[in-house]
């Protein structure tokens, strides 16, 4: 993980440096960080998202930038995890806002059309209603954008927003974005537990030689209890699991003439 944090500084300092080699600089600040999916527990976005125009040429030039070092890779972009920090102009006050990529799809907007309707937003960004309805809630609940008294299904952001931070925090998580991760997150511990569980019954096996069921999954259960709070239920279930693919790759067998001792395979 740390080795692809540093990557991803270094690929971003030579991104910089090719363009400005090139005399192609960048209208915008830009950092990324390239993620091995093998050790990352992060989830593609399962809905569609329309790159906004300002920072289209900055994600096509990286795009290729990337594919001239890496020609057999495939770049997944997690906008669902982006963040991006926009500059007001338009108030007396000007603020840094912190938003998340979908709440910058959506403000953005704002700077070719005064109001703009649900449906209309949906159309130019590609969010899904259920998610964009979550990210204008938040954005009326911070008070900067505002639903207008005349036609209530249309909003604008607002001309009056005051805050004593000039570094505005408007990206909080949205419901499906945290049940997603929730999901994806539990499902890698269930995994990293599972290959836990087999390499202690390999070890506590190579030590005893032989055992009995019940004593070995109690050691299992003691041994394994210094690295997490097992629920017992559970862990009778994974330790079942284990048990038949250790027996299945040969790393222990059934003592001939009983059901519940093993023998360690040296």
């Amino acid at each position: 993980m740390f080795t692809d944090m540093s990557l991803s500084k270094d690929l971003t300092d030579q991104f910089k440096d090719r363009m400005q080699q090139n005399h192609d600089d960048m209208d915008i600040n830009f950092s990324i960080m390239v993620l091995g999916t093998n050790f990352w527990p992060l989830s593609a976005p399962n809905n569609d998202f329309i790159i906004p125009q300002d920072i289209f040429p900055t994600y096509d030039r990286f795009s290729k930038y990337y594919q001239t070092k890496h020609s057999g890779r495939k770049l997944t972009w997690l906008w669902n995890y982006s963040k991006n920090e926009l500059r007001t102009n338009y108030l007396n006050q000007k603020y840094i806002l912190m938003t998340s990529s979908y709440q910058m799809a959506v403000l953005l907007q704002y700077n070719k059309h005064d109001t703009l309707s649900l449906d209309e937003l949906i159309a130019a960004t590609a969010i899904s209603k259920d998610i964009l309805t979550q990210v204008l809630t938040l954005l009326v609940k911070a008070k900067y954008v505002y639903t207008c008294p005349i036609s209530p299904r249309r909003s604008d952001v607002s001309v009056d927003f005051k805050s004593k931070k000039i570094r505005v925090n408007l990206n909080q998580p949205i419901k499906a974005e945290v049940k997603a991760e929730s999901s994806e997150v539990l499902k890698t511990v269930d995994e990293d537990r599972k290959y836990v569980i087999q390499a202690t019954i390999v070890r506590i096996m190579k030590a005893r030689k032989t055992m009995k069921n019940q004593p070995l999954i109690q050691e299992v259960i003691s041994q394994i209890s210094q690295r997490f709070a097992p629920k017992i239920p559970d862990i009778k279930k994974v330790y079942s699991l284990a048990i038949d693919t250790l027996l299945e790759k040969e790393y222990i067998e059934r003592v001939e003439g009983t059901r519940d001792t093993f023998a360690y395979v040296a």
